[in-house]
């Protein structure tokens, strides 16, 4: 009797522990990068059985069970309609421009993108509408917490999702302030260990960084109290301040892994989670899989991701990268996303749109030649296959450090004259069998997990969901202001008493000799 009421309570919890939540999920970022990591976040939930309402700048389109889609590409429109601005994000012209992701003006990018965002009438309507409940609220960090408001709208939790490896602006909200010592900026191209002057440099960084951040908080708090309110009223809730809204969230999910990154300290209401998005192997398109297996000298394959594309490359760069393909034994796949005027040698194959991950799981294949993004370099990582990359911004020359540091490629500087280093590059991985069996090695840590990323996904929302929020993970650096941490008023509490100590025995000393003197 006993053993059926302790099975009844069990089946009872499993029961509760199951039910489906309603979630909301946030990715305006107009990048394709950012919505693959969108849709990852979606189908895992879906996979689970919850019901999603999803806004993105790249809608599904196709009709599925419990899930809504709403559609906020239109937010990219100040953005695309500028001729200038879309011309200088072209390969050729990106050149000898240093590290773009490193510059004010793209965090004000990301700010810009993000308050059309809220001010979209689709999001608007949705916000506003007090019949809409959430149990959670999924948000990527990217750069701007001006969408940590949203959690509040609906009161319910907060989990951010981090997209790339964990640095100091995005672990600053959940913990504290990383040591750049020895930890690197996520922009940076240093490695580790740091020399001296590296780690001069890296606390700069941090601090022009920060003084950047906090320029850009007033903006984003006159966002956030010129938008939020009037949603709020009609909702009937009350929002809290911009600082509580920030440092309110109750777990962050984090697209790193240390195969791919390296050991970051994280806090307790943190996972890593990279590989979530990557998806069962699908079949090949005829064409593709015909010169792929007709291949017999195996297969190179070469993308420089969605926003930086290859056809944004200067026609002499074109043409030398052909010729130098011409040269190969083996076939290659070029992600070109224009036609080119150029003859095309008999062993390379352009195509417009690749299956990335259907291309790198083939047996065939020997070599991917990348820009060093995340999500091609954690693909890459997951099936075990050796790289070349060619980093132009943001986190992608810090990715090809730490896969040249662990020995499963080889990173090379994008210049106008760089081919003969990738040339050199090229031949190395190709001939090297230690750069595959590195790649292997690395692919064996990347999957031996305790549990799949994609399984992670759900259970640490469902967890979150089911603690209420989690506030026994929350950690205490949050709650202790800067200048505690830095021990700043034990340090002027010590200055005080020492001045004071030093005048009192001044003064002793001198109301001393002064009797001394009366004595005599």
């Amino acid at each position: 009797m006993k053993y059926k009421i302790v099975t009844s309570i069990f089946l009872l919890s499993l029961l509760v522990s199951s039910e489906a939540l309603r979630i909301l999920v946030c990715y305006p970022m107009t990048s394709k990068s950012h919505s693959i990591l969108g849709h990852g976040i979606v189908n895992r939930l879906l996979e689970a059985g919850h019901e999603v309402v999803h806004i993105t700048s790249f809608p599904n389109g196709k009709v599925l069970p419990n899930l809504t889609e709403v559609n906020v590409s239109s937010i990219a429109e100040v953005f695309t309609k500028d001729v200038d601005g879309v011309e200088q994000f072209k390969l050729k012209n990106l050149i000898g421009k240093g590290n773009f992701g490193d510059s004010a003006l793209f965090m004000y990018y990301v700010y810009i993108i993000h308050r059309n965002f809220l001010e979209e009438p689709s999001v608007v309507k949705l916000f506003s509408d007090p019949k809409e409940k959430f149990d959670a609220v999924v948000l990527e960090w990217f750069f701007t917490e001006m969408n940590a408001g949203i959690p509040a709208l609906f009161n319910c939790p907060l989990i951010w999702v981090c997209s790339t490896e964990p640095h100091w602006q995005s672990m600053r909200v959940m913990d504290g302030i990383t040591n750049p010592a020895y930890t690197l900026d996520i922009f940076t191209h240093n490695k580790l260990p740091l020399n001296f002057w590296q780690r001069a440099e890296g606390l700069w960084k941090v601090v022009k960084k920060a003084v950047q951040v906090l320029t850009l908080n007033q903006f984003e708090k006159w966002s956030y109290y010129s938008i939020y309110p009037e949603i709020a009223a009609k909702r009937g809730v009350t929002m809290p301040s911009y600082e509580e809204a920030v440092y309110n969230g109750s777990f962050m999910l984090i697209n790193a892994h240390p195969s791919i990154g390296g050991a970051i300290k994280l806090p307790q209401n943190s996972a890593n989670i990279a590989g979530y998005h990557i998806d069962k192997v699908k079949p090949l398109p005829k064409d593709l899989q015909k010169i792929m297996d007709e291949a017999k000298n195996g297969v190179i394959y070469f993308s420089m991701g969605s926003i930086v594309q290859s056809d944004g490359m200067s026609e002499q760069m074109q043409k030398s990268i052909l010729n130098m393909f011409s040269k190969y034994k083996q076939t290659v796949i070029w992600k070109f996303e224009s036609d080119m005027k150029d003859n095309i040698p008999s062993n390379v194959h352009l195509v417009k749109w690749a299956p990335q991950q259907s291309i790198l799981a083939h047996p065939n294949l020997k070599l991917f030649i990348t820009h060093g993004g995340q999500l091609s370099t954690s693909e890459a990582i997951h099936y075990g296959i050796p790289l070349v990359g060619i980093p132009v911004m943001a986190d992608q020359v810090l990715n090809m450090i730490s896969v040249e540091n662990k020995g499963f490629g080889i990173k090379v500087t994008l210049s106008e004259d760089m081919i003969p280093e990738l040339d050199a590059a090229i031949k190395k991985v190709l001939t090297d069998d230690a750069y595959r069996k590195k790649a292997k090695e690395i692919s064996a840590l990347f999957h031996d997990r305790v549990m799949t990323p994609g399984a992670a996904v759900p259970y640490w929302i469902e967890y979150v969901v089911r603690t209420r929020g989690a506030p026994h993970l929350r950690s205490p650096a949050l709650d202790v202001p800067l200048y505690q941490k830095l021990y700043l008023d034990l340090a002027a509490f010590i200055a005080v008493v020492v001045i004071v100590l030093k005048k009192v025995v001044k003064y002793l000393m001198k109301k001393r000799s002064n009797k001394k003197e009366k004595s005599q």
